[in-house]
C-alpha cells in the first residue's frame, strides 16, 4: 500500500503547492494521500491564522484533486509542534507495512538533513520533491524520488504580503475557492484595508499601497522579513485621517511618549499622526512587533537610532511611486544600491520641503540630519 503525505502551514495554499501534489499523484500513485496542516510548524512561529481557516483552505485547494485525500488533523489533536518522524510513525502505525511517500519542496529537501531525527525520515519513507525555479537542489544520499518538471516560484509568505500589500488576492497565485474562504474571513490584512479605505481619502490609501509596494522590494534587497515591511508600510498613515485636535487629543489620552510633543502641538500638530498610526496599528489590529511599531512611529521624522525597517520605511514613504516631484525617482533609483545614501537624500528632502513651505523645523528632523551627516563625514 503506497501512503502520499504532504504537510505544511498552508497558510495559505497557493497554486504551487497545488501543482506540486498533482504532480506527486499521477506519478507516485498513492492508495491514499494525506494532507497535513500544521498546528505549530518546528521552524515557523505559531501561525496566526486558526487552524480550522487553514483546514478549510486546504480542503478548498487540494479537495479537487483527488477523491483519496484525507484531510488529517492529526497535529492539532496533538497540539503543540510535531516533527516530520512524528507523522511518520503515526502513519506506520495506522497503515501497517505501507510505503510511505513524504511531499517536500526543494527547498525543504536541502534542509532535511538537519530536521529532527533526519535518519528515521530517511530509513522509513521515499522522500518525494518537486523542483521550484531557482532553487539549486543539493545531492542527496536517502531514498529519493523527484518529479518531473519545474513548479512556480511562489511562497505563502509572498503571498500574504502581496494581499496585506494591496488589499487584493492575486489570482495567479491563489485558487479561486480558497480565495472565497479568505474575503470571507478578512484574512491577511483585509480587514486592514477595508478600514484604511474608511478612513482615509482615496489619494492617501492609495499612497498607503504604493509605500508599502516599495518596502517590499526593499525588503528583499536589506534582508528584511517582507511581511513586516508591508506591514509597516500599509498602516504607515492611518491617523492621517485625524484633525489636528483629533491628533492632540488622540496622543495625550494615551500619553505617547512623543520628543518635542508641547512643541509639536504648537506648531505642527499633523507630524503626530506617525505616533498615532502605531497605536492605532496596536489597538486596532493587534500589531505588537515592536519594529514594525517603531518604524511606523519614526517615519516622518526619524531617529537617531533607526533599524534597517525604519529606514526603509523612512525613504519609501518620500519616494513611493505615487509620488510626482522629480527626486522621488532619484531617491528610489538610491534606495535600490544603497540604503544609507538614499536615507540621507530623504532626510535633507524633507528638511528642504518643510523650509521651503515655511513650515516650523522640528529638532528631531534637525537631530536626525546632523546625525546622518556626522556618519557619511
Amino acid at each position: 500500500m503506497k501512503i502520499l503525505v504532504f504537510g505544511g502551514s498552508f497558510d495559505p495554499v497557493h497554486k504551487g503547492h497545488v501543482a506540486m501534489l498533482k504532480k506527486a499523484i499521477s506519478v507516485v500513485k498513492p492508495d491514499v494521500t494525506h494532507v497535513v496542516p500544521a498546528y505549530h510548524s518546528p521552524f515557523k512561529a505559531k501561525s496566526p491564522t486558526p487552524f480550522k481557516l487553514r483546514m478549510q483552505m486546504a480542503k478548498a485547494a487540494f479537495g479537487p484533486l483527488d477523491k483519496k485525500i484525507v484531510f488529517d488533523d492529526y497535529e492539532l489533536k496533538r497540539g503543540g509542534k510535531t516533527y516530520s518522524y512524528q507523522l511518520v510513525q503515526y502513519l506506520q502505525k495506522r497503515y501497517k507495512n505501507a510505503d510511505i511517500f513524504l511531499l517536500v519542496g526543494t527547498d525543504c529537501l536541502n534542509d532535511l538533513h538537519a530536521w529532527k531525527n533526519a535518519e528515521y525520515i530517511f530509513a522509513n519513507t521515499t522522500v518525494v520533491s518537486g523542483r521550484r525555479k531557482g532553487f539549486r537542489e543539493n545531492k542527496v544520499s536517502f531514498k529519493h524520488l523527484e518529479l518531473p518538471g519545474q513548479f512556480p516560484k511562489m511562497s505563502s509568505t509572498r503571498v500574504r504580503a502581496h494581499i496585506l500589500a494591496s488589499g487584493e488576492i492575486p489570482s495567479d497565485k491563489v485558487p479561486a475557492a480558497e480565495a472565497a474562504i479568505i474575503v470571507k474571513n478578512d484574512l491577511y490584512g483585509l480587514d486592514q484595508h477595508r478600514w484604511l479605505k474608511a478612513h482615509l481619502k482615496p489619494n492617501r490609501y492609495l499612497h498607503s499601497i504604493k509605500v508599502a509596494e516599495s518596502c517590499a522590494v526593499l525588503s528583499d534587497i536589506y534582508e528584511v522579513p517582507a511581511e513586516k515591511a508591508v506591514q509597516a508600510g500599509i498602516f504607515h498613515d492611518a491617523g492621517k485621517g485625524l484633525s489636528a485636535d483629533e491628533l492632540i487629543a488622540f496622543c495625550k489620552k494615551r500619553r505617547l511618549k512623543i520628543p518635542h510633543f508641547e512643541a509639536i502641538c504648537r506648531c505642527e500638530p499633523a507630524l503626530l499622526h506617525s505616533f498615532a498610526s502605531a497605536s492605532l496599528a496596536k489597538e486596532l489590529f493587534g500589531i505588537k512587533d515592536k519594529e514594525i511599531l517603531k518604524a511606523i512611529a519614526e517615519h516622518t521624522l526619524g531617529s537617531l537610532q533607526m533599524s534597517p525597517l525604519s529606514k526603509i520605511l523612512f525613504v519609501a514613504d518620500i519616494s513611493s511611486k505615487d509620488r510626482k516631484y522629480k527626486d522621488a525617482f532619484v531617491i528610489r533609483t538610491l534606495a535600490m544600491q544603497d540604503l544609507e545614501k538614499a536615507l540621507l537624500y530623504a532626510a535633507n528632502r524633507k528638511l528642504w520641503f518643510t523650509i521651503d513651505s515655511q513650515k516650523w523645523l522640528c529638532p528631531s528632523g534637525i537631530e536626525l540630519w546632523n546625525h546622518l551627516v556626522e556618519r557619511a563625514a
